[in-house]
């Protein structure tokens, strides 16, 4: 490796990502001679500089951030189907994606771990024309993370995730969905659809135990009409690390998926992808098997 490129989202890990930088450069200089290094400070930034990396001589790009910051990342080289090898050193709030990969949650640690640099390849979904790789969903819980905003996420961690989703139980609001899943045609309504690309959803590994971020599947999650109360009801389904016993939630894998929603509604609906504000229906959905580098 000779050159290579180093993302760093500054507002993750506050001033910390500055050390760790510096402890990141001084891990690669015995495989890499030359490091360019980038800051992000607004939306987008990230995708940007992986293009950059992407069309020109680089071997490697390094992001230091959390899902967000990969998810920026990955777009950009998925982009021009870029065969760089991806390392991510997790200072995000959840980290779906490097728990998925196995890379440790301590910075210092994942940092340490680069030293094999050893490269693995796994699927990325495609969302009309945006790349995902850790997870989309749809519905009030959902819809919640969106309103935690940084100073929350810095001050709460992974519980503002908790205190939105809390909040929005009370919401009993449930959609018609009517769904394409490789050739199998239903409609439904729902409170909530969740797509994933690993077992780690929101941080935790057992919502959908059966799934791997290298399976060549996306796997499909949905919630039926529930109250609040059916709601709390069904927290321990998801860390049971089983198949779900309750007949409101269902999973299924697939390869290919169009959803739309069948009914106006008065507001636009937006789903979440990686934790961020995503697209509007109708959505389709895709799995690129094996389609990015990561070292692992």
């Amino acid at each position: 490796m000779t050159k290579a490129m180093i993302i760093v989202n500054p507002s993750s890990g506050a001033e910390e990502s500055e050390n760790y930088t510096e402890k990141l450069k001084k891990q690669l200089d015995a495989v890499a001679s030359e490091f360019v290094i980038k800051k992000t400070k607004k939306s987008g930034d990230a995708k940007e500089f992986s293009e950059e990396a992407a069309l020109n001589d680089y071997e490697a790009v390094f992001v230091l951030g959390g899902d967000g910051t990969v998810s920026e990342a990955v777009n950009g080289l998925m982009l021009h189907e870029s065969k760089l090898p991806l390392g991510i050193i997790p200072l995000g709030t959840v980290n779906n994606v490097a728990r998925a990969i196995g890379i440790p949650m301590n910075p210092e640690k994942a940092i340490d771990s680069l030293e094999q640099l050893t490269v693995q390849q796994i699927d990325v979904g495609k969302l009309n024309d945006r790349f995902f790789i850790s997870s989309t969903s749809v519905g009030p819980i959902p819809e919640s993370v969106q309103e935690v905003d940084v100073d929350m996420k810095t001050k709460f961690g992974v519980f503002a995730y908790l205190i939105e989703g809390i909040k929005a139980l009370r919401n009993d609001e449930t959609y018609t969905f009517e769904l394409d899943i490789d050739g199998e045609k239903w409609t439904a309504e729902y409170s909530m659809l969740l797509i994933a690309m690993s077992n780690f959803v929101g941080g935790v590994g057992t919502i959908i135990p059966e799934a791997a971020i290298d399976d060549g599947l996306i796997h499909l999650v949905t919630l039926k009409e529930t109250t609040a109360k059916e709601k709390l009801s069904l927290v321990p389904e998801l860390f049971q690390n089983k198949e779900y016993t309750k007949d409101q939630l269902e999973h299924r894998s697939f390869k290919k998926a169009r959803i739309r929603l069948v009914e106006d509604i008065d507001k636009e609906i937006n789903c979440t992808v990686d934790g961020d504000k995503g697209q509007t229906f109708p959505l389709e959905i895709e799995v690129l098997p094996q389609a990015l580098s990561v070292f692992a």
